[in-house]
């Protein structure tokens, strides 16, 4: 998938995309300090409401300085026309998925719509998993997400610092945890 489409499923997965058309340019969020522009000292603003979670072709982009999300998936960095991207696939493209706090939100997002459905766990994972590859997991898949589940469970009744940082309970937390896992999963990514 291309930069802008990883965001966009990524939106739509997590309930939060905006389907409003045009309109100004939007400030997702990004980590602090990373945007520094060199010459005119501008902040980037992180948008507030809806504007937040709109497609990502309405993202605000200094041709000097561009989303550092998309630049990290080979988006062109339009200072020059391109006729074609060239597709990379680097670590930093994991850390920024597993990291950016803008894909937390996503992930938490989608554990929240999984957690709506109610259901058992299996349910649940399921339905996340749905929504986001429009498949029903495998068995074995349905197993491995379970048990990332049952143990990153243990890791946040053990420590209720990490788990308040993710979300007030601990199942609540290793359910975000899950969804940041199906948001980083290759079929994700790729297909």
């Amino acid at each position: 998938l291309t930069a802008e489409m990883i965001r966009d499923q990524a939106l739509a997965a997590s309930g939060l995309l905006s389907e409003k058309l045009g309109g100004p340019p939007v400030f997702p969020p990004q980590p602090p300090g990373i945007w520094k522009t060199v010459y005119s000292g501008a902040k980037w603003k992180t948008s507030e409401g809806p504007d937040r979670y709109r497609r990502a072709v309405y993202t605000y982009w200094r041709r000097t300085a561009g989303y550092p999300m998309m630049l990290t998936f080979d988006a062109p960095t339009r200072d020059a026309c391109k006729v074609r991207r060239i597709t990379t696939n680097t670590p930093l493209q994991a850390l920024v998925t597993l990291n950016d706090p803008a894909f937390f939100e996503l992930a938490s997002a989608l554990a929240d719509r999984m957690e709506k459905g109610g259901g058992t766990l299996a349910d649940k994972i399921e339905r996340g998993y749905r929504v986001l590859l429009l498949t029903p997991p495998s068995e074995t898949t349905l197993r491995e997400l379970t048990s990332v589940y049952e143990t990153a469970r243990k890791v946040y009744q053990s420590d209720a610092t990490l788990c308040r940082q993710v979300a007030p309970t601990p199942d609540q937390a290793a359910l975000v945890l899950v969804a940041n896992t199906l948001l980083n999963m290759d079929r994700a990514m790729v297909r």
